[in-house]
């Protein structure tokens, strides 16, 4: 029996130490990464140009990427922004005649930076969840190894941070994913072929 004891005591030690290293492993890569990512953030020195309705003409025959902010708004308001823009951007668009269109007028190159900017949209939250992941991955180790209160408490209010962060990352990537299924779904109704779609 002893000699059971004995082994099972073993058996449990060089499992602990085997966790207790792979953890610190673990830990000091997601710490990299996100230190990584920081460094990233702070090496972006760009400030988003704002175009004005009277700058469209300039602009107009490239290729058009934008970015919309994370913001929390009303349902009303949302709707209300995007078909003020969809409006504005029938009114302002300029058709190429050979260029081929839906059944409202609008052209192929409309549907297909709509469709990229929503894709991109997307992605950009998918890729905002991950970090938001990697960084809380990396509190919640920082905070188990420290044993100094005060920091502690520092590392607990970056979580409670980060949780916000994500569940706001959640609710902005649902309705993202909900915008572009209503796009598409809008594109399949006006008549949009599906090659202009991708």
């Amino acid at each position: 029996m002893r000699c059971f004891i004995m082994k099972y005591f073993a058996a449990m030690l060089s499992a602990a130490i085997f966790i207790a290293i792979a953890s610190i492993g673990y830990a000091q890569s997601l710490a990299d990464i996100a230190a990584k990512e920081k460094q990233r953030r702070e090496e972006i020195t760009e400030t988003p140009e704002t175009i004005t309705n009277d700058e469209i003409p300039e602009y107009t025959g490239g290729s058009v990427s934008t970015a919309t902010p994370i913001e929390v708004q009303s349902a009303e308001t949302d709707s209300q922004e995007s078909e003020e823009d969809t409006e504005t951007a029938d009114q302002e668009m300029k058709i190429d005649p050979d260029e081929p269109v839906d059944f409202m007028g609008r052209p192929e190159s409309y549907w297909r930076e709509t469709m990229t900017a929503a894709h991109k949209k997307v992605k950009d939250l998918e890729n905002e969840a991950n970090v938001l992941i990697l960084r809380m991955n990396d509190l919640q180790t920082q905070f188990y190894n420290i044993d100094d209160g005060f920091r502690r408490e520092t590392i607990q209010k970056e979580i409670q941070k980060t949780y916000y962060e994500q569940d706001l990352n959640k609710e902005n990537l649902a309705k993202a994913k909900d915008e572009l299924e209503d796009l598409e779904k809008e594109a399949r109704k006006s008549g949009a072929l599906p090659g202009w779609l991708d």
